[in-house]
């Protein structure tokens, strides 16, 4: 694992993620470099920034109300799927890192 993986897999623990998915992410970010200059346009996007940051402010609030993690974000994300697909194409690099472990 390069010097930059080994950050990358960190920073993702850091935000949260597990260690192996933390991992494989960083795996797929240091095979593909062009999945990181598609995440850096995403976040640069106001919509889909404003929509994530709902997100995830409404599983936090449903986690402190003793609702699990998983269960939490699947009911977001349900809640939510209509935008989310509105931004499919802008979401697809992130999709792709998520789906390759």
């Amino acid at each position: 694992m390069s010097f930059k993986s080994f950050f990358i897999k960190k920073a993702l623990q850091f935000k949260g993620v597990g260690k192996d998915q933390a991992e494989a992410m960083a795996k797929q970010l240091d095979e593909h470099p062009e999945l990181a200059s598609a995440l850096k346009s995403l976040e640069a996007n106001p919509e889909v920034k404003a929509l994530f940051e709902k997100i995830q402010k409404e599983v936090e609030e449903k986690k402190k109300q003793g609702m699990a993690d998983s269960y939490a974000t699947m009911s977001v994300m349900t809640k939510h799927q209509a935008e989310i697909a509105k931004y499919r194409d802008e979401l697809a690099p992130l999709a792709q890192l998520m789906q390759k472990r």
